[in-house]
């Protein structure tokens, strides 16, 4: 099922642009990743249903989704891996919001820790794909601020106890998988892209 997507996929794309073969290991690359994500959605929505949670998992799914797309962070290195990190975050996470809430002042507190932790770690970058660019690694740390203080805004205004709670795990969870502590926990390398500039010097 994976290679029939991949490759068909790829025959489509190649109908109308050329590619060479760095071009195409790039675009398998890629497919990989979207089949990937798109196999595991299937699967924690299925659980969420099961679960009964499916609500909150989307709404769980937005708000970490806005934090992660900028300040990145630890992935896991095993299919395995990413797998139980993947049920974990997305369908045990939902579960916790719908059972425990968390007061307003630890909820401040979590929401301080967090801009904090942005303006220190974010982004956190991987082995596999380190955030050579210094303008990418400035404007990965300025826009997860910034969703931090969205976040903060909403936190403020809303009334809807279950969004908050929601934005707040959304942070726990992003500030534990930035944190350097995670990393070498895990026996992986942090600020990946000083270790790629020594590589090629």
């Amino acid at each position: 099922m994976k290679e029939r997507f991949i490759n068909s996929s790829l025959a489509f794309i190649m109908k109308y642009q050329e590619c060479d073969d760095l071009k195409i290991k790039k675009l398998k690359y890629g497919l990989e990743g979207i089949y990937s994500t798109i196999v595991k959605l299937f699967v924690i929505l299925i659980i969420a249903g099961i679960t009964r949670t499916i609500q909150i998992t989307l709404l769980f799914l937005l708000f970490y989704a806005g934090i992660r797309t900028f300040s990145f962070g630890w992935h896991a290195k095993s299919n395995i891996a990413c797998w139980i990190s993947s049920i974990t975050i997305y369908n045990i996470i939902p579960l916790l919001i719908s059972k425990l809430t968390i007061l307003n002042y630890i909820g401040y507190i979590i929401l301080g820790i967090a801009l904090l932790s942005m303006i220190i770690w974010a982004p956190a970058d991987t082995p596999r794909r380190p955030l050579i660019r210094k303008e990418q690694r400035l404007k990965g740390k300025l826009l997860s601020i910034l969703v931090v203080i969205l976040y903060f805004i909403i936190y403020l205004i809303t009334d809807i106890q279950i969004i908050k709670t929601t934005i707040l795990y959304a942070l726990i969870i992003q500030t534990i998988l930035i944190n350097p502590l995670t990393y070498k926990l895990t026996n992986t390398q942090f600020n990946n892209y000083k270790y790629y500039k020594k590589k090629i010097e």
